[in-house]
Order: C-alpha cells, then sequence, then structure tokens
C-alpha cells in the first residue's frame, strides 16, 4: 500500500529539522502547553512512527503539528480528507445502524441542504456551532437523569459522530471551543455505558472525555470531568483509594475557584471515605465541607444535576445520605435521606429508589435486617426493567452487604439476593 503523501510529508519536515521522534514528540506537547512526562513522550514516539507510514491520520495532533512546522494545517494535510476519511465515515454509519440509529442514512441526504442553509444565513455556519453543541450537550446531560439508558444511547452516539464531523471540519479558535462539548458527551457516554454495566467501555470513555476537557482548556469542565469520573468510579464499585486520588485530581485543578464544578469530586470523596474502615470522621467532615461551599452557590433545579455550573440541593442530600448511612450516623442519615425524597421529583425514579435502597440498608446496619431487605427488593421491583441499571443494582448490593452473616440463611435474604442482588460469579 502507497505511503500517503501527508505521512512522507511530516517525516521529511521531522528529518529536516534533525529531529528525532521523542524530540517531535516533545515539541507537539510543547506547542500544546503541556509538559509531558516520559511516558507520554515515549507513547507519541511510537504513534509518530505510525503516522510517518500512514497507518493512520493523527487527527489529535494536526494543529500542532501545524504549529511546529510552520505550514498551514491544510497544507500539511491536504490529501487527508480522500479515501481513508470517507472509510471512516462509512464506518461509523455502521455502527450508528448497529446501535439501531436507523435514520443515519435516511438524514444523510439531507445534510448538505441544512449545512449549505446554515452558511447561507447572516452568521455563517460558524457562527453558533460550539452554542448549538453545548446546547445538545446539556440536553442529554437532562435527558440522562430520567431516560433508560438503552434508549438513550443510540441518539448520544449518533450526536457524537455529528460533532465528530463538526470538529473534522472547524479549524482554529471554533475547533479549541468545540472541545469542549465533545467532553460532556465523551463523559456522558462514559456514564451511560457504565450504567449499563460495560465498565470497560465506560473506562476508555473517561479517558477520552479527560483528554477533550484537557484540549477545551475550560477549567471547569476538565474539573467536571474528573469529578464525576470520581463518582461513576465509586458506584462501579472500584477501589475507594482510586476514587479518592481521581476526586483529588479534580480538586487541585479547582484550587481556589469556588465554582460548583468540583462539588461532585468533594461528593465523591465523602461518599468513598465513608466505606473505608476508621474513617467515618473524615467522612462526615468532607460532608460539613461540601455543605460550606454548597451554600455559597445559587439554587439550581434537581435536573440540573448534570450541569457544569450548578449542583442542586437533591446532590447534596444524596451525598449526605450515602456518606451517613455506611458511617452509622442513624439520626443524620435518616434525615439527609428524608430531604433527598422531599425534593426528588417523581420523574426521577432511579434517584428516588437509590435513596430507598440506602434506607433499607441503614434498616440493616441497626438489626431490622428483614423489614430492610423487603423494602430493597419492593424498591428495584418497581422500577421498569430498563430502569434496573448498574447504579441501581450496586445499591442493591450494598444493602446485601450489610446483612449479618448469621442472617444470610433467612428465606427472605436469599430470595432477594437470588432476585435483586445476585454476585457477578452467580449472574455468570
Amino acid at each position: 500500500m502507497e505511503r500517503p503523501e501527508w505521512a512522507a510529508r511530516i517525516q521529511t519536515e521531522r528529518e529536516s529539522r534533525g529531529w528525532s521522534k521523542p524530540q517531535m514528540a516533545r515539541a507537539l506537547f510543547t506547542s500544546c502547553g503541556v509538559p509531558p512526562t516520559r511516558q507520554q513522550v515515549d507513547s507519541l514516539a511510537r504513534q509518530i512512527r505510525k503516522y510517518e507510514n500512514g497507518e493512520h491520520l493523527p487527527r489529535d495532533w494536526t494543529r500542532a503539528y501545524a504549529t511546529v512546522l510552520g505550514h498551514e494545517e491544510d497544507d500539511l494535510f491536504a490529501a487527508a480528507s480522500g479515501p481513508n476519511h470517507d472509510e471512516e465515515r462509512r464506518r461509523l454509519l455502521a455502527c450508528l445502524s448497529l446501535l439501531g440509529v436507523e435514520t443515519a442514512s435516511r438524514a444523510e441526504p439531507l445534510e448538505p441542504i441544512r449545512q449549505a442553509l446554515a452558511r447561507a444565513l447572516p452568521a455563517g455556519l460558524q457562527g453558533h456551532l460550539v452554542q448549538d453543541w453545548e446546547e445538545i450537550a446539556f440536553e442529554h446531560g437532562h435527558a440522562f437523569l430520567t431516560t433508560p439508558p438503552d434508549k438513550l444511547l443510540p441518539d448520544l452516539a449518533a450526536d457524537l459522530v455529528a460533532l465528530l464531523n463538526s470538529l473534522a471540519a472547524a479549524a482554529g479558535t471554533a475547533r479549541e471551543d468545540l472541545c469542549g462539548p465533545a467532553g460532556k458527551l465523551a463523559a456522558l457516554m462514559a456514564m451511560t455505558v457504565s450504567t449499563l454495566g460495560e465498565r470497560r467501555h465506560a473506562r476508555d470513555w473517561w479517558k477520552t472525555a479527560r483528554h477533550a476537557a484537557d484540549a477545551s482548556k475550560n477549567r471547569d469542565l476538565r474539573v467536571w470531568v474528573r469529578g464525576y469520573e470520581a463518582m461513576n468510579a465509586l458506584y462501579s464499585a472500584r477501589p475507594p483509594l482510586l476514587v479518592l486520588r481521581l476526586a483529588q485530581h479534580a480538586v487541585d485543578i479547582a484550587g481556589d475557584h469556588t465554582g460548583a464544578a468540583v462539588l461532585e469530586a468533594m461528593a465523591a470523596r465523602a461518599q468513598a471515605l465513608s466505606m473505608m474502615d476508621g474513617r467515618a470522621e473524615e467522612a462526615a467532615a468532607a460532608v460539613r465541607d461540601l455543605e460550606g461551599r454548597w451554600e455559597r452557590l445559587p439554587a439550581a433545579a434537581p435536573d440540573d444535576r448534570l450541569a457544569t455550573g450548578a449542583w442542586p440541593e437533591t446532590a447534596l442530600h444524596h451525598t449526605a445520605a450515602y456518606t451517613y448511612t455506611h458511617t452509622g450516623d442513624t439520626d443524620l442519615a435518616e434525615r439527609a435521606r428524608s430531604q433527598a425524597l422531599s425534593r426528588y421529583p417523581t420523574s426521577m425514579r432511579r434517584q428516588r429508589a437509590q435513596i430507598e435502597l440506602l434506607r433499607a440498608t441503614g434498616m440493616v446496619r441497626v438489626g431490622d435486617v428483614a423489614a430492610g431487605v423487603e423494602l430493597a427488593g419492593r424498591t428495584v421491583e418497581g422500577l421498569a426493567a430498563a430502569q434496573r441499571t448498574a447504579t441501581i443494582q450496586h445499591g442493591a448490593r450494598l444493602v446485601l452487604d450489610a446483612v449479618p452473616a448469621a442472617d444470610l440463611a433467612r428465606p427472605g435474604v436469599r430470595d432477594y439476593r437470588a432476585t435483586f442482588a445476585p454476585t457477578a460469579e452467580e449472574e455468570g
């Protein structure tokens, strides 16, 4: 297979400067304002070899290449939009078809017409592009809270493919600005596949979300993505120490900034501490710190939970309910659970169910095993099958984890475990 012209060009440009591949890698990182680690340099140097062999286009680095080599991006990669681009486009459309997005091929002939109309408007196609994508990301954030994840996934994937096309066509600051909604949509995809039980895919999507957020240079988004990744790690039953590390990274990036974006990371930290032996006092202090930060924020609606600049009261009470349930502070736990339920709208079924499962866990922890297990079973059974996500399953298993060993043989507990909280081995 003949090597693409752009691949030979970037190799020639590098060699004419006498740079090794690691030196080229460091130059690319430096042009993006990122001080690289040795591991990052080595990884990118290996990718540079593949780029120069023409194995695939350096899509994330074309702008950096242009900056480092002192050429226009379109000049360096002029031939990159040919057959390889068409092949990738067909592959992405095939992926959407597999996800059940049947309208992809039918809508395709209409898209050039829509774009031509948009370009003819006074502001042009680029004038509202970033704002449009921010609105789409905002809508998906609201939908995630109430829509069954298997219903949300195809629409989210279709919008990600459309955003990818916008990113490929954008240039200059518009491309950087589009990294913001790209990071938000990638994070929502990570949450969606995680709630469907696809944890390995979720970890990959979280990496992409972080990279996109970093490329946007938007501090709030960088903090927000890492905070929700930490919370997702907690509900995916990953080690609490990992959750603490992810949360701390978000807090470090936030620094002295007092916006809402950092509160999810603080909430993840409080909840992770509550699950660790001997750290109940730290967990309670973390909730108090969170409350102090939250009180300085403007009010927000419950369905603004996934907005970058908001963190509603329901999120605060939910965090307190989880934390105090697991530290064993029964009075504070029940107060927080009641406050959360009184403020969650009925449309947020999964969130209300999570609170009821925390209440069931609290009942089991104080010795009312039969009633706690019965409440948990009734709660899960009351949800439609599509709403019994991995997050709900996590809450259901926490109820079982609180049952003393001597009570595990009870008929009601055995039935609950078999129906609502099987282990991974039992499910397999």
